[in-house]
């Protein structure tokens, strides 16, 4: 399922309840967005506690922090829903959005043939949120670039690296994954599809070394999808065959929990009424 701006989605959310609920949209949306736009202002005309902290520490009190104004107004959100619509649709879409947020959570996954569960943090960038287990990866915040990777990585450099870039284009998601397909041609294997899941977008895959017949053959993946500004995110994932049903599985299963916080998705949402 794709990632859509939540904010669309909060949006779109109100449109599946009553007939009454429907009359009442543009009133509770414009107050949400009054809420909305009054927590923002005020997270960002606050002085930082720590001016000159190493960015590990802020990159982990910023998320905190941003996560705690993004849970107070889905607060609102919910209060104002609670109050003007009454109905199963729009109840279970509230209970959806408190999940979202919510600064931990319980996480359920098979790798390897085996059930694993992870207690996942979240992390929030400018335009994004996404869950992360600690105990395995680190994000590294760098400009326009963001960077998951393992906590614990082998000194032995046989294995190639692992980790997860998160960036953005100002082109299209189609653009975009046309334009990696062609610069990934030189590899053995290169696969280019459209996809529904973990995001709706593109997928480019492509293997090298010797194509799949080596445990160290290097594996990339990208997932391309609507930013909701017009342009793409792109998600950069990198491990080996063998690492494939451990750290590739981990990495799709982390973008089931990436969702789009930035307010441009607006505008779409605008072009399509």
């Amino acid at each position: 399922m794709g990632r859509e701006p939540w904010e669309k989605e909060l949006k779109d959310g109100l449109e599946k309840g009553t007939e009454d609920a429907m009359k009442q949209q543009d009133e509770i949306w414009a107050s949400i967005k009054k809420r909305i736009d009054s927590e923002r202002a005020s997270q960002s005309s606050e002085p930082a506690a720590v001016p000159f902290a190493p960015r590990k520490t802020k990159a982990r009190r910023s998320g905190r922090k941003t996560a705690g104004w993004m849970v107070g107004t889905a607060a609102a959100a919910v209060i104002v829903l609670a109050l003007s619509v009454q109905t199963p649709p729009v109840q279970a879409f509230i209970d959806q959005v408190k999940e979202w947020f919510a600064p931990q959570k319980t996480v359920e996954q098979e790798l390897e043939g085996s059930p694993e569960t992870s207690v996942d943090s979240l992390h929030e960038s400018a335009d994004y949120v996404i869950y992360i287990d600690e105990s395995r990866f680190k994000m590294i915040q760098g400009e326009g670039v963001d960077r998951i990777e393992p906590v614990h990585k082998p000194e032995d450099d046989r294995y190639p690296e692992v980790y997860m870039e998160i960036s953005q284009d100002q082109e299209a998601p189609k653009a975009v994954s046309e334009r990696l397909e062609a610069e990934l041609s030189d590899q053995p294997k290169v696969e280019a599809e459209a996809i529904q899941e973990p995001v709706n977008g593109f997928e480019v895959r492509a293997v090298g070394g010797t194509g799949g017949k080596e445990w160290n053959d290097p594996i990339v993946r990208y997932y391309i999808f609507d930013n909701g500004q017009g342009g793409s995110f792109v998600v950069k994932q990198q491990y080996f065959l063998e690492a494939a049903e451990g750290y590739g599985a981990r990495f799709h299963n982390m973008m089931k929990e990436f969702h789009i916080t930035t307010n441009a998705g607006e505008k779409q949402a605008g072009e399509g009424e």
